[in-house]
């Protein structure tokens, strides 16, 4: 079992409550309101804008093989064009819930190691290929298909295994590592799964 493999495990049980979580059903089963969309869009333009400021400083950790072997950036904007948000979003402003978990990948990300910064970021991409491959298949004629499609597509699930296979290089024999650190990698890692749903759960409370 490599080592994004018992990361899985771990996470099972809060992935198994986002694909239930109403909005992602929503998106599963063509079930949203304006107001929820314009609100997640927001929130996640936000949110994606300061993704990729973190990512810049977590590939600045990796080897030098691991940066020339990323995939080709993705432009998630059309993700959020897929949800039909409304010129209200713009004057939705960043969420606290947001607010925090930016913060806790960028402390992530700062104050630790190349791994501890991957594990930060990975329950978000992670998540998404697993929720597009999901529900792809739901609803005949969704309203949303665009959206499970770009998070199910080829590039999308090579950047997810990207990922993997950079934070299963960095620790090949993961059951040796020291108790500490394992508690730490893990913390990190479920801490921003939590945060994901989190991020659901607000934005079908809207």
């Amino acid at each position: 079992m490599d080592f994004h493999d018992y990361l899985l495990k771990q996470s099972e049980p809060i992935l198994k409550e986002i694909y239930q979580s109403p909005f992602v059903k929503g998106i599963g089963f063509d079930n949203l309101s304006q107001q929820q969309r314009d609100y997640y869009v927001a929130q996640d333009t936000y949110y994606t804008d300061m993704f990729s400021h973190l990512f810049d400083l977590t590939t600045d950790k990796l080897t030098s093989r691991q940066q020339a072997d990323q995939p080709q950036s993705l432009d998630e904007s059309l993700a959020h064009d897929a949800l039909l948000a409304s010129p209200n979003m713009l004057n939705i402003p960043p969420d606290d819930h947001n607010l925090a978990y930016l913060n806790h990948m960028k402390t992530a990300i700062t104050n630790g190691d190349a791994t501890n910064a991957m594990l930060a970021l990975l329950p978000c991409t992670e998540s998404y290929h697993f929720i597009g491959k999901h529900y792809l298949k739901t609803t005949q004629h969704n309203t949303y298909l665009p959206w499970l499609e770009y998070y199910s597509s080829p590039a999308y699930q090579a950047f997810t295994q990207w990922s993997w296979q950079v934070v299963d290089a960095q620790n090949p024999n993961w059951q040796n590592l020291a108790s500490d650190i394992k508690k730490q990698y893990l913390h990190t890692y479920l801490t921003s799964y939590q945060y994901e749903l989190s991020f659901w759960e607000h934005a079908a409370q809207q």
